[in-house]
């Protein structure tokens, strides 16, 4: 080849014109699907993000519901899958073809108390991808997540409680309630002469009575809660117008004591709150209570109640006293709670200034209960042992 015809071809082969259109025409394609296929990767991450969000939600939902025993574990799936559209009832509008299908499953181990409740939420998530992504031979973008609840009551929470029970002449009182009781006694008839019936008549039931149904309930929910007696300790003091020996049952492990010592409590007498307080306040914190718990559990700060509960006002004969026997008695619920004491007080169809002192005593308004009749003096009692036998709930995904 001549020398001429060799530098043509070489001046042809370094010639650059026109080379940025031919690659700007074979790229454009290229990069336009690149560009479609990160805003399904975009989609795609934010769907999934929504989907797990649901799930988790759905999850921890149900796992406390079914602890709380608020349903049944028969109820759980459905409200597992019903929770979860609720969830994600606008990702319709969000996604072009949007379709999730969750699938729940409820497991359990342990029994009564120490139940531990287990929901699996699996999901398949999908929506349409954009047009050019059938280049990539994908119609759909597709997504799987799951998520995973476990649920239990916290028995293994060490806690000590003390119930201050008033125990006056009021208690003696009509609750509102009445029951059926049967009377027996002599009828006399010109058939049969003298002969003994019974009948049946309607009666009101004490506010004291009301009481140890209350404390029954809230003793026998701890308990529950500690089958094995290693984490709760409860104890009670009862008050009219003194505190003597016999009205203080310490701390005890054996929660039914607390029951029997309610069981046997007489209304009778005035109201004065003030040492029984103080007695309850010193045994909650003392340091023979922390002891107590660390050679049985090792926890060296067990959770501290105080349960404070009246249906009247402190009266002691005079009104200046009153006064004195109130502040006497706030004082200890404010030594209380600033040890890290927690106070819940009930006030049972009582007067505006027995409401008051026990409105100041308690840790909040949270832990203020007016209980007007019966059945809220009993709940009252029945929420604070829920309060105080805390549910834990976590997500284990």
């Amino acid at each position: 080849m001549t020398t001429f015809a060799i530098m043509k071809i070489s001046k042809l082969l370094s010639n650059n014109d026109g080379n940025f259109a031919i690659l700007a025409a074979l790229m454009l394609p290229v990069l336009f699907v690149a560009g479609t296929l990160a805003i399904d990767t975009t989609n795609a991450l934010s769907m999934k993000t929504r989907l797990q969000n649901a799930a988790d939600s759905a999850a921890l939902a149900t796992t406390s519901q079914l602890a709380a025993e608020k349903i049944t574990e028969a109820e759980a799936v459905a409200y597992a899958t019903t929770f979860f559209k609720g969830q994600i009832s606008d990702d319709a509008n969000a996604f072009d073809g949007f379709t999730a299908t969750p699938t729940a499953t409820v497991s359990k181990s342990g029994t009564g108390a120490k139940t531990l409740w287990k929901v699996d939420i699996a999901v398949t998530g999908s929506q349409k991808a954009s047009g050019l992504a059938s280049f990539a031979g994908r119609d759909t973008i597709d997504v799987a997540i799951s998520g995973t609840s476990e649920s239990a009551r916290d028995g293994s929470n060490p806690l000590s409680m003390m119930l201050v029970l008033d125990r006056s002449g009021s208690m003696a009182w009509a609750s509102g309630r009445t029951t059926t009781q049967t009377v027996g006694g002599w009828c006399w008839s010109y058939r049969y002469g003298w002969y003994w019936c019974e009948t049946e008549r309607e009666v009101d039931v004490p506010k004291i009575d009301v009481l140890k149904e209350a404390v029954a309930d809230l003793t026998a929910h701890i308990e529950e809660s500690d089958p094995t007696n290693e984490y709760a300790r409860m104890g009670a003091v009862a008050y009219n117008s003194e505190t003597r020996n016999s009205d203080k049952l310490s701390i005890t492990w054996t929660k039914s004591k607390v029951t029997d010592f309610a069981n046997e409590l007489d209304a009778n007498g005035g109201t004065n709150s003030e040492d029984a307080m103080k007695w309850g306040y010193e045994q909650v914190v003392s340091p023979t209570e922390i002891n107590a718990h660390f050679s049985k559990n090792g926890s060296k700060v067990p959770s501290t109640f105080i349960v404070f509960m009246t249906d009247g006002e402190n009266s002691t004969g005079s009104g200046s006293q009153n006064d004195y026997v109130d502040r006497q008695t706030l004082y200890y619920c404010t030594k209380a709670k600033e040890k890290g004491v927690t106070i819940f007080s009930v006030a049972f169809q009582a007067p505006q200034r027995g409401k008051n002192l026990l409105s100041s005593c308690a840790s909040g308004s949270g832990y203020y209960y007016d209980a007007d009749s019966a059945d809220e003096l009993k709940k009252a009692f029945k929420d604070i042992g829920e309060e105080a036998v805390k549910l834990v709930t976590r997500l284990t995904r």
